[in-house]
Order: structure tokens, then C-alpha cells, then sequence
């Protein structure tokens, strides 16, 4: 398969990834004055937006890697990316009568279920840069992407409060570094 489609497949379900958590935060938005706001999930969304864009751009990177891919490393391709999808779909209310009782609340009880899938992205993304790129994985971005596998996991497995923000506070220092491993030449 050629480079040029599996960009625009992705780059298909990419989009539709950001749009859902756009209109999400326009959700949130609209229904800040009826509801009550939580930093923690609006972290993760930044978090999110910004592993999206970062994603995107490898996506468009990978060319210079190879020009055609077998249909299983586009399946994988895919899922990875639907992986997104599926955070971004979970992570905010996309209805205000979803959120009617705060999105903290939310958060905890549905919200949270997209860190799950958060992790499941940077885990098939381990596997794509071990196995697919034979990348080592004592590079430096293996360094980052460990901890950001295990910690969405624990934020999610945490009940309290305290633990889960604590957790989220790390990861976005950790999600920078990320970035800016991931965009050093």
C-alpha cells in the first residue's frame, strides 16, 4: 500500500479524533456556567490535543521512512489511531445533559475509561517503533513513553482524588518532554 493512502486514512480518523474533542470543549464551554469545571480532565485533553498533533506530524514524517507499508502495518497504523478516537471520544461530554452533574463527576465515572485507550496509543506505538522501525528501546523517547503507558493506567486504576490529579500533574511535564524528544532533528 502506498504512503499517500495510508496518510489519508489516518489523517481521516485523526481529524475526526480532534474534532470530537473540540466539541467537547465547546460542551464544556457552554455548560460552564450550569456545571462545575475540573482541571484534571481539561488537562488530559490538552495532553490529548497535543499528542494528536504530534502523532499527525509523525504520520506525515514517516514517507521519509518508507514509501509503502503491507496492509497489516496499516491495520496497526489505524488502530493506533482510532485508539485516539476512542480517548478523545470518552474523555469530555459531548452533550450537556451528559455533564449535568459536574465534570469531575463525569471524569470519574466514564471520563477516566480514556486513559485506558490513551495508554493502548503509546503502547501499539512502542510496538510500532521497536518492532516495525527496529528502533532500540533504549532511545530517549522510550524514556518518556514508558511511564506515559504506565501512568494513564494508574491514574485510572486510583479512586481518590488526590492520587489520579497527582498523576496528571507529572504527565504534563512528561507529555512535553515527549514532544520535545520526539521533535529534536
Amino acid at each position: 500500500m502506498n504512503f499517500p493512502i495510508v496518510a489519508t486514512v489516518i489523517s481521516m480518523v485523526l481529524g475526526l479524533s480532534v474534532t470530537r474533542l473540540l466539541t467537547g470543549l465547546v460542551t464544556v464551554f457552554r455548560i460552564r456556567r450550569s456545571s462545575q469545571l475540573d482541571w484534571v480532565p481539561l488537562a488530559w485533553s490538552g495532553i490529548l490535543f497535543l499528542t494528536q498533533l504530534q502523532y499527525w506530524w509523525a504520520i506525515n514524517q514517516l514517507s521519509a521512512l518508507r514509501q509503502t507499508f503491507r496492509f497489516g502495518e496499516f491495520l496497526f497504523l489505524v488502530l493506533m489511531t482510532l485508539m485516539l478516537f476512542l480517548t478523545a471520544a470518552l474523555l469530555l461530554p459531548s452533550r450537556g445533559e451528559d455533564e449535568a452533574r459536574g465534570l469531575r463527576v463525569y471524569f470519574e465515572e466514564d471520563g477516566r475509561f480514556a486513559l485506558l485507550s490513551l495508554t493502548a496509543f503509546f503502547l501499539f506505538g512502542l510496538v510500532v517503533n521497536v518492532f516495525g522501525f527496529q528502533s532500540p528501546i533504549e532511545s530517549a523517547w522510550a524514556v518518556t513513553d514508558i511511564p506515559m503507558i504506565v501512568l494513564p493506567v494508574l491514574a485510572f486504576l486510583s479512586r481518590k482524588r488526590n492520587h489520579y490529579a497527582a498523576i496528571t500533574a507529572l504527565y504534563l511535564p512528561l507529555c512535553a518532554l515527549d514532544v520535545w524528544i520526539s521533535l529534536a532533528p
